[in-house]
């Protein structure tokens, strides 16, 4: 009875802290790829637009849509966002990966967001390079429903950014040389030599980054590669999404304490390896927090329970220790309640 009564207090205390966490977003913005032809021969030149459509005017503060392309039919000659109200390019983005095939927008806004009900991202211009027949797609890459795909248009709801991409966009199909929609081209392999590294470079993204916090500080900490010739990490962390301004070069470890921040503020943190050469890998997925806001932590549960279980007294399994459980759980609920009431 009395282990029952324990758990229908921590499902409510998880209910409570959860409501509090609620994100009032609509998922109702769309990404548009507009080609300026539906077909070309070699050597031609063709656009492709990335347009964003956001009916509910939300202030969006990025936009990341990769494209996958078939690199042996098409080459990437350039990615124009002049015309654009998203003026800064995220790290490591904004640019063609010709051995893996895909060209890396990442725009954001840093003059409070953009709240355009539709607009330009980025134009994309490709060249023809093959002399077959064939037709060949262009598609967006890795649409997931929250923030951490490679397809998303982003706003930001207590300090973190949510995703408001309501669908993968659809992809746009080229004719080349006269081919038709039946011809299928065949698996590209390529060989990656211009890629930094070349085809030795073998380091693999970080994983698993999570960030908890406390007075002035973050504590990270995520997943240590196995790799032999890692190095160490290179930790990117700055106040806008996408966008990092400071950056601190740290040993093989898996965590480290960023103090020095300022309480009440969201900070964005993104996380690279590197080898003994320098050369550093792709970007972790990013984590947001809000500093001294335990709640804003990527695991505030693990903390909460740690603060509750230091101060638990010495008592018998079947004691009062039952009773002083259940006091602290429906306490630090009312307290939670209280405090969101209060901000609100």
């Amino acid at each position: 009875m009395k282990r029952n009564l324990i758990l229908i207090t921590v499902t409510l205390l998880i209910m409570l802290i959860g409501n509090t966490l609620t994100f009032a977003q609509q998922s109702d913005a769309t990404l548009e790829f507009r080609a300026s032809t539906t077909s070309a021969t070699t050597g031609q030149e063709f656009d492709v637009d990335v347009y964003m459509k956001n009916p509910g005017a939300q202030n969006v503060i990025s936009v990341r849509s990769w494209l996958k392309y078939d690199p042996s039919a098409l080459e990437g000659v350039s990615i124009t966002t002049s015309d654009s109200d998203f003026t800064l390019s995220a790290p490591g983005e904004d640019n063609f990966s010709s051995s893996e095939g895909y060209v890396k927008i990442g725009r954001s806004n840093i003059s409070g967001g953009v709240s355009a009900t539709e607009m330009i991202v980025a134009k994309v211009r490709f060249k023809v390079k093959t002399a077959t027949g064939m037709t060949t797609e262009i598609s967006s890459h890795d649409y997931q429903v929250t923030e951490l795909g490679h397809t998303s248009i982003n706003i930001i709801e207590d300090g973190f950014p949510v995703n408001i991409l309501s669908e993968k966009p659809d992809s746009v199909t080229i004719t080349l040389n006269g081919g038709t929609s039946a011809t299928t081209p065949e698996p590209v392999v390529t060989e990656v030599t211009t890629e930094i590294g070349g085809s030795d470079f073998d380091l693999q993204r970080p994983q698993n980054l999570k960030a908890n916090t406390g007075y002035a500080y973050v504590d990270l900490r995520w997943d240590i590669g196995e790799e032999s010739d890692l190095n160490g990490y290179n930790i990117y962390y700055g106040k806008t999404s996408g966008h990092y301004s400071r950056r601190k070069t740290v040993s093989k470890v898996n965590s480290y304490r960023i103090d020095g921040l300022n309480n009440g503020e969201a900070y964005y943190f993104a996380i690279t390896a590197y080898d003994n050469s320098g050369r550093e890998s792709d970007y972790s997925d990013e984590v947001g927090v809000i500093v001294n806001e335990p709640l804003s932590s990527t695991s505030p549960f693990e903390d909460i329970l740690a603060a509750l279980l230091a101060f638990v007294p010495e008592q018998p399994q079947n004691g009062p220790i039952m009773g002083w459980v259940l006091f602290s759980a429906v306490g630090l609920g009312g307290t939670l309640m209280f405090r969101k009431k209060r901000q609100q």
